[in-house]
């Protein structure tokens, strides 16, 4: 396997190009290409960073189904609302506000909403294949990651990239 990454890059050398520059390249490349597409991924489980109310719906007026409590781990449903994400709970599907979850080392989980009806690309690129069509006023889950003007998202469970003049934050 690293016979046929090795032939191309002697071949590069061959033509003018060192070595060393030629791998530089190549692990430009994988990092690039491997970096866009992670990020861009629904993220599955975040963890409470303080004990939380449980909501019956996407607003604080909801009915409180339960309490977790701080460290719990949830598994996301990829539904959100405006600074709300629905996770699972106990069996049942319930609503926590984004701020009261963690991904990693920071809290909070940034949510937007769509300001018109905004293509999920496949990639953050204007030329990318359309994953789906987020209709305007849609929420969506910022997964952390931006390139070039595009913040990878998740909408409905599925990850990709929205152009960032489409969302409201």
């Amino acid at each position: 396997m690293v016979t046929r990454f090795l032939l191309p890059i002697r071949s590069l050398a061959h033509h003018g190009l060192p070595i060393f520059g030629a791998l530089a390249l190549l692990v430009v490349a994988v990092f690039a290409l491997t970096a866009q597409n992670a990020s861009a991924k629904a993220p599955p489980l975040a963890t409470t960073v303080l004990n939380t109310d449980a909501l019956a719906a996407p607003d604080y007026d909801a009915a409180r189904v339960a309490v977790i409590l701080q460290g719990a781990e949830v598994e996301l449903t990829g539904d959100a609302a405006p600074g709300f994400l629905a996770v699972y709970y106990d069996g049942k599907v319930v609503w926590v506000p984004a701020q009261y979850l963690s991904l990693g080392v920071r809290p909070g989980i940034d949510t937007g909403v769509t300001v018109a009806d905004t293509p999920l690309l496949d990639a953050p690129m204007p030329d990318a294949s359309v994953l789906e069509i987020i209709m305007e006023g849609e929420a969506v889950i910022l997964t952390g990651a931006n390139v070039d003007g595009y913040d990878a998202a998740s909408h409905d469970g599925a990850g990709g990239w929205l152009d960032e003049r489409d969302l409201l934050r």
